[in-house]
Order: structure tokens, then C-alpha cells, then sequence
């Protein structure tokens, strides 16, 4: 997991600090991104390309699209992911100072379906992870569920002016599938983010083993044998 805390135009840079890690969870990447300078925070649970860390910094919340938003899998081909159950999770907080002197964290959350995409257009940038040892999955968000998702922006943008504005901007993607009999039980995944159409996906965690995201008997239950003919 991958953790960046971001300050807004005009506001003082967070320094970079040690944190504690993300607990293990069933997220296979979690990431924040920066509006100004960045701070890169890496936990234990997966490793991100140092060009990945570079290009993330353009990003910004007030320039985000939400319909351009892509999210790709790379993996092995007898790991399966079933689409109609993978989530992206998108979360904005802030810390907000208490008449007291103390903290208090607001944050705003959604969980968003993905819809798997496997049209040419959309898998053509991805061509090159297609091998006899790795294959790749992209998703979008549900069209559906995108005003969900622009209201929770729109709320976030609504703080400006009121803080010091420094934000954390979450993204993670729950993934569950099942393993092919007779084949490898190779659990190593890659995780591709792209935010803008058109652009590149940028690799945010490399070679990720899922066992190393979650307890034995919760990746037993999320990724069990497949059905015979699935």
C-alpha cells in the first residue's frame, strides 16, 4: 500500500515523516495524490516504481476526471478476477483543528463497482503485459455510480478556504477472483492506474503477492479454486 499526503496551491508542503503502515487488508493498492509537492510514504505491502512517484505529482484533485479514471490488474492467467465483485474505493480527508487545541480527522468515502472493459481501444495500451505468463484486466468505473463520485468531489473542493489545505486523497481497489486447477498458484499482481484520456497508465504497486494483503482464511475465502468450465 501506498500512502501520500498532499497540500493544495499556496499552502506549506507537508515534510516527509514516517508513518505506520496500512493494516493489511483486502486492498491490493491504496495511494493519495499530491496537488503541490508530495511526500511518498511506502508500507509494507508492495513496491512503487520511484517514475511512478514523479508522475504522480501532477495530479490534482481539481483537475481529476472521474470518466477517464482506469484501473488494471496484471497477473497471472490462471488467477481470475471476477469484475462484478471488485470495488474502488475513494476517500478524501483532512485533519481539522478543535476549539480545544486538539485534531479530529473529517473524511469522505465511496465505494464505487468497476465495469471490466474489453474492447481493442481499451486494452491496446496494455497489450504489453499480454503474455504467456502475464495477462491484463482494466476496469472503469460504473457509469452508474460516476455522480456518486463527482458529488464526493465537489464536497472535498468545498473546503478550500476553510484549512490549511492539506488533504489525503485515497484510492483502493478490492480484488477477488479464483485460482484454475492444475496450474500455478501464482498470487503476484500489478496494479496500473490512468487518470486522464488519453494518457499512460502509471504502475503504482509491482509484483505485489496478494498474501501479503490479507489473512490465509480471507484470501482462501476471496480467491478459492475456480468452478470446473470457468
Amino acid at each position: 500500500m501506498f500512502h501520500q499526503p498532499f497540500a493544495h496551491p499556496g499552502s506549506a508542503a507537508p515534510a516527509f515523516r514516517p508513518t505506520r503502515p496500512w493494516p493489511r487488508s483486502l486492498r491490493a493498492l491504496r495511494l493519495a495524490l499530491s496537488a503541490a509537492a508530495v511526500a511518498a510514504l511506502l508500507a509494507a505491502c508492495g513496491s512503487v516504481p520511484v517514475s511512478s512517484l514523479w508522475k504522480l505529482r501532477a495530479l490534482s484533485l481539481e483537475t481529476l476526471d472521474p470518466a477517464a479514471l482506469r484501473a488494471a490488474v496484471v497477473h497471472s492467467p490462471n488467477l481470475q478476477l471476477h469484475g462484478q465483485e471488485l470495488l474502488l474505493s475513494v476517500s478524501v480527508s483532512r485533519k481539522l483543528r478543535l476549539p480545544n487545541g486538539s485534531t479530529t480527522v473529517e473524511q469522505l468515502e465511496e465505494k464505487l463497482p468497476l465495469q471490466e472493459l474489453r474492447s481493442t481501444a481499451e486494452r491496446s495500451p496494455l497489450a504489453g503485459y499480454d503474455t504467456p505468463q502475464t495477462q491484463a484486466q482494466v476496469w472503469r468505473i460504473d457509469p452508474a455510480a460516476l455522480p456518486r463520485l463527482q458529488a464526493l468531489r465537489a464536497r472535498a473542493l468545498g473546503w478550500k478556504g476553510t484549512d490549511d489545505g492539506r488533504r489525503e486523497l485515497g484510492l483502493g481497489l478490492e480484488l477477488a477472483g479464483c485460482h484454475h486447477s492444475g496450474g500455478s498458484r501464482n498470487q503476484t499482481v500489478t496494479t496500473l492506474i490512468r487518470f486522464t484520456e488519453p494518457g499512460e497508465y502509471i504502475p503504482i504497486l509491482r509484483n505485489i503477492d496478494l498474501a501479503e494483503t490479507m489473512p490465509a482464511a480471507e484470501l482462501k475465502k476471496r480467491f478459492p479454486d475456480c468452478a470446473t468450465g470457468s
